[in-house]
């Protein structure tokens, strides 16, 4: 009897598998350093691609000129704060360095405001000012540890911000890129896609853009509409500092904290130097900047994506908790991608559960 042998047997298959899988990891470890920045683009260019449409038809559809008013837009928006928070930081550790080498009795500030405060202001004062002059030897040789593992911090945090740079220079330019050929890589993953899941996979693929949009209208504009009408508002008030602590408040909106951490301690601050009125009008524009997020929120996500409010929320908090900022937009997309799937595949299911015997 004649017995047919397979063209391809087991050991040609593994062999098949493990040179694919090698070059697949060989490919990916020499790109490994430019991976970070080419998702952020990524994720930046599906967010913002509406926008950029809208920006081409109204330049007549010149796409070199849309593509450079949006490279001008990212610049503005990610790459000049890191350069003037860099500033500030150095500066601030230039200013620590300099009071350190010549910390004594005379470089420490009174604070002569505490005996202003009620009941224990005085009290307070009073200890102080015996610490500073009677245990002076004590305190500052207290003190100097402290604040030397201050500066080897902000140090730290430095050179966080050059590879940060270094990172977000890469992102302009895989942003570029991804404007110049956006559709032609978009086609190319839904291909792929459909290549690895038939429908199933191009509709994976239709949803993480969906959802990527639909969270960066709704978590994102969110942040920066909350942080530029809380800025606003401590302008008015003449809060000093009231540009930094607006980009503190856009990353703790990111962070899904509110405006609410920064604001309160200006108000305190507006009434203890008795500008009773400011306080009033700045504790009406507090409770309003923290109840935008209530109300834009959900509006933007909703209309981007209709997908459940919660899933959005567990993927933005917990992916960012996981992967730091880029997660903002991953833990999201990989939630909602997965949760549709999962539900598309249960629904497939030919099930007609038993009236007589519910659980429930």
């Amino acid at each position: 009897m004649n017995t047919h042998k397979s063209s391809r047997d087991l050991p040609q298959t593994l062999f098949s598998i493990i040179m694919i899988l090698a070059l697949l990891c060989c490919a990916i470890w020499i790109l490994q350093p430019f991976l970070l920045s080419v998702l952020w683009a990524g994720l930046i260019v599906i967010a913002i691609w509406p926008l950029f449409t809208h920006v081409q038809r109204r330049l007549d559809g010149q796409r070199g000129y849309a593509i450079t008013l949006m490279m001008l837009f990212l610049t503005m928006i990610f790459v000049l704060p890191m350069v003037f928070s860099a500033g500030v930081m150095s500066l601030a550790l230039e200013q620590i360095m300099h009071w350190l080498m010549r910390l004594d009795t005379s470089h420490l500030p009174t604070f002569d405001f505490l005996e202003r405060v009620p009941v224990v202001g005085s009290h307070l004062h009073d200890k102080w000012l015996h610490l500073i002059n009677h245990d002076t030897a004590t305190f500052i040789a207290s003190l100097k540890p402290w604040a030397m593992k201050l500066v080897m911090l902000m140090t730290k945090e430095l050179t966080h911000f050059g590879s940060l740079f270094i990172n977000g220079l890469l992102m302009l330019v895989a942003c570029a890129v991804f404007f110049l050929h956006g559709q032609t890589i978009a086609r190319g993953l839904r291909q792929f896609a459909f290549r690895v899941a038939r429908e199933r996979g191009d509709h994976a693929v239709l949803l993480a853009g969906k959802t990527v949009q639909a969270v960066a209208m709704g978590v994102v504009l969110t942040a920066v509409i909350q942080a530029a009408f809380a800025g606003l508002g401590m302008a008015l008030c003449h809060i000093p500092s009231s540009a930094l602590l607006t980009g503190i408040i856009f990353m703790l909106c990111l962070m899904q904290l509110g405006p609410f951490i920064i604001m309160l301690p200006a108000v305190i601050w507006l009434f203890y130097n008795g500008q009773q009125w400011s306080g009033v009008l700045l504790v009406i524009w507090m409770v309003v900047a923290c109840s935008l997020d209530n109300i834009l929120k959900p509006l933007l996500i909703k209309r981007g994506a209709d997908i459940s409010l919660l899933l959005i929320m567990a993927g933005v908090i917990g992916g960012m908790l996981t992967w730091g900022m880029i997660g903002l937009m991953v833990g999201p997309v990989l939630l909602a991608v997965s949760w549709k799937l999962l539900s598309t595949w249960v629904e497939e299911a030919e099930y007609q559960p038993d009236v007589a015997k519910e659980l429930l």
